[in-house]
């Protein structure tokens, strides 16, 4: 219960940053993602992925560590 609150707090703050550096920066997409993806936000984290994967199509961690998992949590 603690985690999920702790990743709860660290992507409200990853969303001020990725909002501060007007989505623009991968590493702070991915950990948006990454923390969305950790407190269940799943559609939220395959949103953020969409957005990075966009604008750096070079940097394909974030679809096999984050949206793919995060697609997996939307499935019953």
């Amino acid at each position: 219960m603690e985690r999920e609150q702790a990743y709860k707090d660290a992507a409200e703050h990853y969303e001020a940053a990725w909002k501060h550096e007007s989505q623009a920066s991968a590493a702070v997409g991915y950990k948006l993602a990454f923390n969305y993806l950790k407190a269940k936000r799943f559609v939220e984290a395959i949103d953020v992925c969409h957005k990075v994967i966009k604008a750096f199509p070079d940097y394909p961690r974030i679809r096999k560590d984050i949206l793919e998992k995060a697609r997996q949590g939307l499935k019953p």
